[in-house]
């Protein structure tokens, strides 16, 4: 099985990039690079940045002033060919709007998903019941019909961790599993949560640690965020950031080091994995 087609802000960056490397190549700068496209030095930079999407004859414009190889032409043609295409209605990302839906597509193509939850259990880890659960605490109140709607979307967003292709690595705060004590009034739910979590330890693509309360405090420890990374040329790196709704997604250079400096401070903040696996079936 492989990883999802690339998804269209993904394919902008990976695009604009190289482009930045193409134009620094030539010893050009974005305002001389404008004057091939008539445009200004501001609409270079949001296109190298991935913050806006180049149209099929501007990019074959810039090849005319950049002079690339064929190789690196053919491909980058392809990947603004590929923006285009529309997805089928009955794929799962047509269910999810805004935001939930641009991670949907993430979740399904990204080589590399790291995410790190502090109050809740993973999405892609959850337990039926404890998606149940958590669906019935939001405020104001869901309909039974959209509670099992909901339900349903979740399990099959679990599918992606049969992809053998793509590579998961959870952190979770113990905060995450001690909230589970007393779910529906019994321990049920916490037990068998646990139970899948450790259980998603032995799957061959997927890793979990979680940081135990003696760790004290950690560099973003309040933080819900999924980092996804592609195995691109150039690598490219987008961070979800959990909100009261539905959070928002960045591609800026800046703001994906912070969570990729944090990941890194958590990753070492927590239990390894067979250590975890002890935790969690024990504690």
């Amino acid at each position: 099985m492989t990883t999802a087609a690339i998804p269209k802000r993904v394919a902008d960056v990976i695009i604009g990039r190289k482009l930045a490397a193409l134009r620094a190549a030539c010893g050009m700068s974005q305002a001389e690079a404008g004057k091939i496209l008539d445009c200004t030095q501001n609409k270079i930079g949001n296109i190298e940045r991935g913050d806006s999407s180049i149209t099929l004859p501007d990019l074959r414009t810039l090849f005319e002033g950049y002079a690339p190889d064929e190789p690196t032409r053919e491909r980058l043609l392809l990947l603004a060919q590929g923006r285009e295409k529309r997805a089928s209605r009955k794929a799962l990302r047509a269910n999810f709007h805004g935001t939930m839906r641009e991670v949907v597509d993430l979740e399904t193509s990204a080589h590399y998903l790291w995410q790190h939850n502090s109050m809740t259990i993973p999405g892609l880890l959850q337990t039926e019941a404890y998606m149940r659960s958590l669906f019935r605490a939001a405020r104001p109140s869901m309909s039974l019909d959209d509670v099992e709607r909901a339900t349903g979307l979740r399990l099959r967003r679990q599918a992606i961790l049969d992809n053998l292709d793509q590579r998961f690595w959870f952190v979770i705060d113990q905060a995450a599993l001690e909230r589970m004590a007393n779910m529906d009034g019994s321990s049920a739910i916490q037990r068998e949560q646990k139970q899948a979590v450790a259980d998603a330890i032995d799957r061959p693509n997927v890793e979990v640690q979680v940081v135990p309360w003696h760790v004290g405090f950690y560099l973003g420890q309040e933080f819900n965020y999924t980092i996804f990374r592609y195995d691109s040329d150039p690598p490219v790196e987008l961070v979800h950031v959990e909100g009261l709704k539905d959070g928002h997604v960045t591609s800026n250079q800046e703001e994906v080091n912070d969570y990729l400096t944090v990941w890194e401070y958590q990753m070492a903040a927590a239990l390894g994995p067979e250590q975890s696996r002890a935790f969690l079936l024990t504690s």
